[in-house]
């Protein structure tokens, strides 16, 4: 096959080549040998293809790699050239960057991956379950729990390695298993009234009855029909409950309580740091 060289990263005064596929790159040590240790060691073993060459420029090979993707991580290296990492390359570069210790491009895709997770939680998950990034990790599951059934049947999941598989599987059983058992929870067990209510009874009836009613709207039945994402079945139950009379100290420490003993615990994105956000999930983190 005939080399051809690269239309992007070809310089005049380059001192190394690199040959990807059928293309050379003619670059700097300077620049690459910064950016990866790895590519830094490789100059000292580094020799000119001929012997004849008049600019006795070393060369090295990289089998199995695509030239594309060597030219992209190039462009974000230099500074003469501009590639953003997006959903298109950022597998790549993460694969190429820990391959060949380039930290700050890892980083960089690592940095894209936990502010854009929202847009593809599944390929985020799998990206996290491969390089053991334990923050994205654990926020990306809480968005695949919460649309499980749909995200099972994406090719993507059966990437995932077993133990994320068995993990979200388990999680999301366990929550449809607390789906069916609504009926056997007594919320208000345990709740005391304040000084000024005079019929206890009348509001705990009133309580079931309308947690009752809202229980009705998360379990989906019969199967199989999808079940209520555990986001909403959250927000169901916690808005439904409650009065001004007595009820406000049932709200704030009652429901909440009986809640995560029930469910498990549940946490909105990115924890504290998205107060306002009204959804809270479930979750799975990363085996020690």
């Amino acid at each position: 096959m005939s080399q051809q060289n690269s239309k992007l990263h070809y310089y005049s005064d380059g001192d190394i080549l690199f040959i990807v596929e059928s293309t050379i790159f003619r670059i700097h040590k300077n620049i690459i040998g910064l950016a990866s240790k790895m590519f830094y060691d490789m100059f000292t073993c580094a020799v000119p293809n001929s012997p004849s060459d008049e600019e006795n420029i070393p060369e090295i090979v990289l089998e199995g790699e695509q030239s594309k993707t060597f030219e992209d991580l190039l462009s974000y290296i230099y500074p003469n050239t501009y590639i953003v990492i997006d959903w298109n390359n950022v597998g790549e570069f993460l694969r190429f960057s820990e391959k060949y210790i380039i930290d700050s491009v890892l980083t960089s895709a690592k940095m894209f991956l936990e502010r854009e997770f929202r847009r593809n939680p599944l390929y985020s998950l799998l990206l996290a379950d491969i390089y053991n990034f334990r923050s994205l990790y654990k926020e990306s599951s809480k968005l695949v729990l919460d649309k499980f059934p749909e995200y099972k049947r994406k090719g993507t999941f059966s990437r995932l390695s077993s133990y994320t598989r068995d993990s979200l599987t388990n999680k999301y059983n366990s929550y449809t298993n607390s789906l069916t058992k609504l009926a056997n929870i007594e919320f208000t067990s345990g709740y005391l009234h304040c000084d000024e209510c005079n019929k206890p009874t009348d509001h705990d009836l009133r309580i079931n009855q309308e947690f009752i009613e809202r229980s009705r709207q998360v379990q989906v039945l019969p199967l199989p029909l999808p079940p209520t994402p555990p986001s909403i079945t959250r927000r169901i139950l916690f808005n439904s409950l409650g009065y001004r009379t007595c009820d406000n100290q049932f709200m704030t420490f009652q429901l909440p309580r009986k809640f995560k003993k029930h469910f498990g615990v549940f946490e909105p994105l990115e924890c504290k740091k998205h107060k306002k956000d009204p959804d809270f999930y479930p979750y799975i983190e990363l085996s020690e």
